[in-house]
């Protein structure tokens, strides 16, 4: 069932938009009717940037929290070694994946070359999806490899599905209890080989699946800033190089690269984590809990905020030159200002949203419609006015798309 989420516009956005507008009338230069060229000098210096001032960095930081949540994982695997009530130690595992998870939940806005996907991105590896799969998940397959323990083969990988592995599999063991995600006709609860396991040798194979996980992860991670990396693949120095060293034709397209990272607000925030949810695209029923990011670990709301943040991130090139440095210099600094504005209220609106979506969109609805209104602020001055002052393409899913 479609819904019109235009129905349910908050205040905050109808006030947003009146003080956009207001701004664009008032402002350093007009929006213009069409496309223009942008001065490849300031493009050039933009690209240059987000290697550097952004992705490696952030990249980091998210090896960094790989090491520390394997650190957690062995405190537990020794309590669980030496009997003692692991409680403490698992919710500290937990704790960690999701600090963990929020690091990389910045880093989806950033699949640009070796993180994209191999068919459809310039330069595309992949390693996204071998990172976090999501929404490829599958709880039920990670239990039932759990029990036949075919990780501890080292083809394991290379003949996996990768929502067996990765952060999402991981989010799955770290919170896991002595029961499964599988239905009754299963194999391991129609044979009984899960129930023949017991509690301590269940928490045991999660621990043990998760460290191999984590390693795995850990050389994806690595693999992935190896990419970016000066010393490296450099396609950080690639991404704003001469034609013979970039996978781009020229920087417009380059460009278009970095900006596509960022319609992931658009195409994967708002309308996979919070419009589907909320029962307003491909969903059948008055609402859709169940698609819902994060049903485990209760994080999906964090999830969205550590999004928004990766979109800040990216707009501004961290402490580079980011877009808008450029809208600035290209005349356009009100409209640079506006949609940090907005991004900063959504945050805001983000931090403050007590709960799930997952209880939201059945307990208090107008809750998340808010976040969902919040978002399609940004995203609005996304595709429309930015689109056209800095010459981009949007995303060819967001063809013809208007809400």
């Amino acid at each position: 069932m479609t819904r019109a989420p235009g129905r349910h516009f908050s205040w905050l956005f109808l006030g947003g938009l009146g003080t956009f507008v207001a701004m664009v009338k008032g402002g350093c230069a007009p929006i213009p009717a069409e496309k223009e060229s942008v001065d490849n000098a300031l493009v050039g210096e933009l690209l240059a940037d987000v290697g550097p001032q952004v992705v490696i960095p952030s990249l980091e930081r998210f090896s960094a929290a790989v090491t520390t949540f394997a650190d957690a994982l062995a405190t537990w695997e020794s309590a669980h070694a030496d009997d003692a009530d692991t409680t403490d130690a698992q919710t500290a595992a937990q704790q960690q994946w999701t600090t963990m998870m929020m690091v990389w939940q910045e880093l989806e806005l950033m699949q640009i070359g070796p993180a994209g996907s191999s068919l459809d991105v310039a330069a595309g590896e992949d390693l996204r999806d071998e990172i976090y799969s999501w929404p490829s998940v599958s709880p039920c397959q990670v239990d039932e490899e759990l029990v036949a323990q075919g990780w501890t083969d080292p083809q394991w990988f290379e003949r996996s599905l990768v929502n067996r592995y990765g952060l999402d599999a991981l989010e799955h063991l770290a919170h896991g209890t002595d029961a499964n995600a599988c239905p009754p006709e299963s194999p391991i609860n129609a044979d009984g080989t899960w129930a023949a396991l017991g509690p301590a040798a269940i928490e045991s194979a999660r621990i043990a699946y998760a460290r191999t996980l984590t390693e795995h992860l850990s050389d994806n991670a690595s693999a992935l800033l190896t990419a970016w990396s000066p010393s490296g693949g450099d396609f950080s120095g690639a991404l704003s190089s001469p034609a013979s060293r970039t996978p781009y034709e020229d920087d417009q397209e380059a460009l278009n690269a970095v900006f596509s990272g960022l319609f992931y607000l658009e195409l994967t925030t708002k309308d996979r984590k919070l419009a589907q949810p909320l029962g307003y695209i491909e969903c059948m029923e008055t609402a859709c809990p169940e698609l819902a990011e994060h049903p485990i670990s209760g994080a999906s709301v964090v999830a969205i905020a550590a999004n928004l943040r990766g979109f800040r991130l990216m707009f501004t090139g961290g402490e580079g030159f980011g877009a808008d440095d450029l809208l600035d210099r290209l005349g356009h600094a009100d409209l640079a200002t506006e949609i940090l504005l907005q991004t900063d209220t959504a945050i805001d609106i983000a931090d403050s949203t007590v709960g799930t979506v997952q209880e939201g969109v059945i307990e208090d609805p107008q809750r998340i419609a808010a976040l969902y209104d919040a978002i399609a602020a940004v995203t609005t001055i996304l595709k429309t006015d930015l689109v056209t002052v800095l010459a981009v393409d949007v995303p060819p899913e967001l063809a013809g798309d208007n809400d």
